[in-house]
């Protein structure tokens, strides 16, 4: 067993170099440590703008365009809902409040035209919101048709409905 001799004191081959490279790895971590006794020219700043990165970029878009095709939903459905929100002329509004006079009319004779292949004779009640006056029942043979009083208010020659078949017929 053979001795070193050190500033530190004497010691053998195996605990030399232990305490050696004890010493080496101290004085080069030391160089990497922050030396608080040194005056520091620069300003630490608390609040670094970080680049946000590709999993957050990538959020922002997926919500853009979940929000983006939600608020087209939200657009279509309420323009289905409410069709005449957008229309300022006052010449289509009026064209389409009467297409839809006409449609309603003609839901009420389809309604007519069940009762009667059904066998009933229609109520003096049921008729076109428009209507002047009532319902104009004519029997031809086995054939009963029911007419509209004023088919000139929607600009036609006649409405009816005949009992053979539910089928509004529009001249």
């Amino acid at each position: 067993m053979c001795s070193n001799f050190s500033e530190i004191g004497v010691y053998c081959e195996k605990c030399a170099k232990a305490i050696e490279s004890e010493r080496f790895v101290t004085a080069k971590s030391d160089l990497f440590k922050k030396d608080d006794s040194r005056p520091s020219t620069m300003v630490e700043t608390t609040n670094i703008p970080v680049a946000k990165t590709r999993d957050t970029r990538d959020r922002g878009i997926i919500w853009l365009g979940i929000g983006g095709a939600a608020s087209m939903l939200f657009f279509s459905l309420m323009l289905y809902a409410y069709p005449t929100v957008f229309e300022f002329d006052p010449a289509v509004a009026a064209a389409r409040a009467s297409e839809q006079a006409l449609e309603d009319c003609r839901l009420v004779f389809e309604e007519i035209g069940y009762m009667l292949s059904r066998g009933q004779t229609p109520d003096q009640s049921v008729r076109c919101p428009q209507s002047n006056g009532p319902n104009v029942i004519a029997t031809t043979g086995d054939v009963v048709r029911v007419s509209h009083p004023n088919p000139g208010a929607y600009g036609m020659v006649a409405i009816y409905v005949p009992n053979n078949s539910h089928e509004v017929v529009f001249e």
